[in-house]
């Protein structure tokens, strides 16, 4: 049966080779661990990097969002206007054609401004608009 401790009889030997050995070990892992701070702080920076430009898109994201929402806002208002105005052209151009008839002018002459033809007499009710009369 072997020994519970086989390696008590083992003696390191302390010479120039095993030094040079030993320093070559300590050497490579401190080299190991150089290179691993090194990728450490290789993927921060890119991380870092990735982060400031996700924020820089993030935030013209959210102004383009914003600008749109403002100009869909500002669109919908041009166009209520335009129906508006569309609706006014509409309106005046109809009055310009009853402007045209004769009889249409006529009749609107007699009601508003009360004049008469040749033989009428108008008589003003206190209903009427006689106050449009004495106010022009």
């Amino acid at each position: 049966m072997a020994d519970a401790k086989p390696t008590a009889k083992i003696k390191r030997l302390d010479n120039d080779y095993t030094r040079k050995l030993n320093q070559q070990q300590a050497d490579q892992q401190h080299h190991t661990r150089w290179l691993g701070h090194r990728r450490v702080r290789r993927a921060t920076r890119i991380l870092v990097v990735f982060a400031v430009f996700a924020v820089i898109l993030g935030v013209q994201l959210i102004r383009t969002h914003a600008s749109l929402h403002t100009v869909n806002q500002q669109v919908a208002t041009s166009e209520q206007q335009l129906k508006k105005t569309q609706a006014k052209s509409a309106d005046l151009k109809l009055e310009i054609k009853q402007l045209n008839d004769k009889d249409y002018l006529g009749q609107l002459i007699r009601s508003k401004y009360y004049y008469s033809k040749n033989g009428e007499t108008i008589y003003s009710l206190p209903g009427d608009h006689a106050s449009d009369v004495t106010a022009k």
